[in-house]
C-alpha cells in the first residue's frame, strides 16, 4: 500500500480573507492620512471609524492565525503523520494506528441553520482530526470509509 494523504485546507480561505481585509485597511488608512476625511465629515469621527475597523481587523487576523490547515498521511506501515499548518508555523505528530480512533461523520449546523458535516477522527489523547468538512454528507462518509479502510484493526 502506498501512503495516502487527507487534507483539510478550509482555514486557508480565512487566512486569505484576513490578509485582503488588512490590505484594504492599510489602503483606506493611507488615503485618510494623505487626503483627510471626506467633505462634511469630521476628522475625529472618520478616525474613530478607522480605528474600530483596525481593532476588528486585528481580531480577525488573530482568529485566522489560530486556525490550521490539516494534512493526515496514513503510511504503508499504518503509522499516521499529522501536520498542522498555521500561517507562520507548523506542528507535526506521528502516531501509531492504535492511537487513532475510527473516522465517523458528525453533523452540526452552519450559521444559516443548514446541516454541516465533519469526517472526524478522535485520537486517544482526546484531540480530534477533521479529515473533511462541508455540506455534502456523502463526501464526508466517503472520506471516513477510505480512512478506516487504510487502518486495519484487530478485533481483540
Amino acid at each position: 500500500m502506498k501512503s495516502v494523504v487527507f487534507r483539510n485546507g478550509r482555514a486557508a480561505f480565512l487566512w486569505g480573507f484576513a490578509v485582503a481585509f488588512l490590505l484594504f485597511l492599510v489602503a483606506m488608512s493611507w488615503v485618510f492620512v494623505r487626503d483627510g476625511p471626506p467633505p462634511e465629515h469630521s476628522r475625529g469621527l472618520v478616525a474613530a471609524a478607522i480605528a474600530v475597523l483596525w481593532v476588528g481587523g486585528l481580531g480577525l487576523a488573530a482568529y485566522a492565525g489560530s486556525r490550521h490547515c490539516l494534512s493526515v498521511k496514513v503510511q504503508a506501515d499504518q503509522s499516521v503523520r499529522i501536520v498542522y499548518r498555521y500561517p507562520f508555523r507548523k506542528e507535526e505528530r506521528n502516531l501509531c494506528a492504535s492511537d487513532v480512533g475510527i473516522a465517523m461523520v458528525r453533523e452540526s449546523r452552519d450559521d444559516d441553520g443548514y446541516p454541516y458535516f465533519y469526517a472526524r477522527v478522535d485520537l486517544r489523547d482526546g484531540s480530534r482530526l477533521d479529515l473533511a468538512e462541508g455540506h455534502d454528507r456523502d463526501s464526508c462518509e466517503s472520506k471516513c470509509r477510505h480512512f478506516n479502510s487504510l487502518l486495519t484493526r484487530s478485533s481483540s
